[in-house]
Formats: C-alpha cells, sequence, structure tokens
C-alpha cells in the first residue's frame, strides 16, 4: 500500500497548483458480483446490494483552470446475494475495502453558481472486513484466497456542483466502476459498483490577497462556514449510521422469511398433491390451501385432513414467535346455499378463517396477539369464475406470514 500511497503523492508534486481544496463525500454504492470457478462455470442469480461508501481527501487544480486531481483515501462497501435451487443454498457476502483512489475530474460547462463535471479514475483497495452467508452459517472472508488480494477498479462518472459560498462548495455525482483482485486466482471474482454520492469542498487557497479588514471579515465567514460544515457532516454521519441500522435489521428479517419459507416447504410436503402451496413475494410467506382440503361445501367446520395440516402449519409457527399471521378466506362467486346463520360468502369466508385461527391459537406456543382472522369473500379471485377448475382455484385460504418491523419503525422513530 505504501508504494501506491507514494506514486499518488508524487504525482502531486509534479503538477501546477492553483487552487486546494478538502473533499469529503458519502452515499450508497449498488454492487454485483460476476463469480466464475477454477472450471469456467459461472455463479448464477446474483442479485445487486446495498451499502455505503465515504471519501475523504485532497483535491488541487492542475494544468488548467478546468482540470483538477484529486487523491483521496476511500471506505467502500460492496455485495452480493443469489440462491442456487439446485442445492437449495441462498448465499451472500458483505466485504468492507480501504483504499486510496487517484482521479481527476474536468469542468465542462458552467452556469451561475452551478458547475458540471465528469470525472474518472482508479483506486487500489485493500479487505478490512468480510463475510460470507451461507443459508444460516456466516464466514470470515480475511485470509481467504479470492479476498487476500488488493483489489483494483476503475471509475467514470458524471456530477454537478453548487457553491453556496465563497469557501464552501457542495456537490453530487455518480460513478460506474468496475475492477476485481490484482492477483491471478484459478477462480475469477469481478465487482461492478454503482456510487450515489453527495460531499462538500472546502477551498483552502485564495486567489486575490484581501486588506486586513476584509481579510478578517472572510476569516469570520470561513468560521461561520466551518460550523454549518461541521453541523452538516454530524447529521450527514447520523444518517448514514441510521441507513446501516436499518440495512442490517432488514437484511436480518429478509434471511429469517427465506428460512421460515424453506422449513414451512420441507414440513407441509405431505400436502403439496392436496392444494397446498408454500411462496416467498416481497418479504412475506404465502401459503395457499383449497377449501376443498379443509372443508365440505357450505361449511365452516374442518375437515380431519385439514384439521392435520393446520396443526403442522402450528407447530412450525410456534418455534416463530416475531411474525404476524394473517389468515385470509376466499370463495368463488356461486351464490352461498347453505343453511345456518350465514347470508352471504363473505360470511362464510370469514367464518373459515376464524376455523382456522382457533385451531392455531390452540398451541400455547403461538400468541394470539399475532393471528388475525378476515374474509374476502368473492372479490379477489386468482383465477376466472367461468370455469369449474377456476373457481376450485378461488376457494381457498390464505395464510400470509409477515416479519414483524418493531425494530425497523424503533429506528426510523428516533
Amino acid at each position: 500500500m505504501k508504494k501506491y500511497l507514494l506514486i499518488a503523492l508524487l504525482l502531486g508534486a509534479v503538477t501546477t497548483l492553483r487552487s486546494q481544496q478538502i473533499y469529503l463525500e458519502g452515499g450508497q454504492v449498488l454492487s454485483n458480483f460476476k463469480f466464475e470457478d477454477s472450471q469456467g462455470n459461472l455463479l448464477n442469480n446474483l442479485n445487486t446490494t446495498q451499502n455505503s461508501f465515504i471519501k475523504l481527501g485532497y483535491r488541487m487544480n492542475i494544468l488548467t483552470k478546468n482540470l483538477y486531481l484529486n487523491t483521496l483515501l476511500t471506505y467502500n462497501g460492496y455485495g452480493s446475494e443469489g440462491s442456487d435451487r439446485t442445492v437449495d443454498n441462498y448465499f451472500a457476502w458483505d466485504l468492507s475495502y480501504l483504499g486510496l483512489s487517484v482521479s481527476p475530474d474536468y469542468e465542462f460547462y458552467r452556469k451561475g453558481n452551478f458547475t458540471f463535471l465528469a470525472n474518472g479514475g482508479g483506486s487500489v483497495e485493500f479487505l478490512i472486513r468480510g463475510a460470507q452467508t451461507l443459508n444460516n452459517q456466516v464466514y470470515p472472508l480475511i485470509g481467504e484466497e479470492n479476498f487476500d488480494s488488493p483489489i483494483g477498479m476503475l471509475r467514470a462518472g458524471l456530477g454537478v456542483r453548487y457553491k453556496i459560498s465563497e469557501k464552501v462548495d457542495v456537490f453530487t455525482q455518480y460513478n460506474y466502476g468496475w475492477g476485481g483482485p490484482l492477483k491471478s486466482n484459478t477462480e475469477k471474482l469481478r465487482i461492478r459498483a454503482h456510487n450515489f454520492g453527495i460531499g462538500l469542498l472546502v477551498n483552502l487557497s485564495a486567489t486575490e490577497t484581501p486588506s486586513k479588514g476584509f481579510e478578517n471579515t472572510q476569516v469570520n465567514q470561513l468560521q461561520d462556514d466551518l460550523k454549518e460544515t461541521l453541523k452538516r457532516i454530524n447529521v450527514l454521519e447520523k444518517e448514514a449510521k441510521r441507513v446501516d441500522e436499518l440495512e442490517t435489521e432488514l437484511k436480518a428479517r429478509d434471511t429469517e422469511m427465506k428460512v421460515l419459507r424453506d422449513t414451512l416447504t420441507t414440513v407441509l410436503f405431505d400436502y403439496s398433491d392436496k392444494g397446498l402451496n408454500v411462496d416467498l413475494r416481497e418479504n412475506k410467506i404465502y401459503i395457499t390451501l383449497d377449501n376443498d382440503m379443509l372443508f365440505r361445501s357450505g361449511s365452516w367446520e374442518l375437515e380431519s385432513g385439514g384439521i392435520s395440516a393446520v396443526n403442522a402449519l402450528a407447530k412450525v409457527l410456534a418455534e416463530n414467535s416475531d411474525v404476524d399471521i394473517l389468515i385470509e378466506g376466499h370463495t368463488d362467486n356461486q351464490p352461498y346455499k347453505g343453511s345456518g346463520n350465514i347470508r352471504n360468502n363473505w360470511e362464510l369466508s370469514t367464518k373459515r378463517a376464524a376455523a382456522i385461527v382457533e385451531i392455531l391459537a390452540q398451541n400455547e406456543k403461538i400468541n394470539p396477539s399475532n393471528l388475525t382472522a378476515a374474509g374476502r369473500g368473492e372479490y379477489d379471485p386468482i383465477a376466472s369464475n367461468a370455469t369449474k377448475e377456476g373457481r376450485a382455484k378461488n376457494r381457498r385460504i390464505e395464510v400470509i406470514i409477515s416479519p414483524q418491523l418493531d425494530e425497523v419503525y424503533k429506528i426510523l422513530k428516533n
């Protein structure tokens, strides 16, 4: 790392210095991996994850008034996640790199206090923290072959800067980066990253020598600007911390729901050929049960086979107390012709949902306050009611399992 730092300092020393600025930027990184094993096989189904980055360093004007060179210390978070349905694996990476970046930027257009610029450059980065999640296991990556080598990243992008005072500018910019390990390995790892950032530039050099009185005014103004800048940096740091806490909490909830989905699929497998299906959508688990497996026509009393399936479901839910469980009853559009004090399909669907809730509540480990029964009647069909098959699909019970987000709301409130 010392070698790369020396190169950056030499580059700065041979340039013609016109102005100097302190550079501070932070924001979000959307990253993804391209991973190829030693046999040349690509790991499919890798998805983008969101992390944070921070840049701090020195910016100076070189050669022309529109060209600048940035020498920066960087912190970047990268990651990716995916699954392999063949072996039913879920995997994710969460990496943090500390690096040194040298990047020029060119200001190509000015309008009032706005300046538009294009930038590019490269960085050498070193892993300081890394973990891989495989299903429920977390493995550290420090010292692993594919992550032990420094990585090289090339970046290019566009930005816009706004002058708020003689000493302070704010800016926002986007960069696209790509790269990978500098040492060759039998397995190939490539990183793609989108950086969305906001930042501050604090000018250190003046363009003219002011009078003593004016100088004092400038000093006072600079002190006020620095105080305001420090306040904004403090706000940005708190916001970044809150974003990190939210990301961690939401990732934990997402992993919990995937594990619970897999457990339910395994436990309820014997009922899959009887009209039971388990699905994960928008971080909620949907368990669909055909009414024909649960109830006789026009009835809301559970059949023995239905009771067995609901009890199997209850055993899994009893081990997961931090979820909300909504049971929805659905019917087709055929008018209700049964007996008793039921007047229509809406009331029938509600009675059937309540019957499921009563069976689940009999398990002492399930908190009744987490259970909700609702009737949707014929008003949320998933198939056409014009055919017998479509009406059979519409007659169903849906158990919707949602993660409790109390901790997320607490973070947002604070």
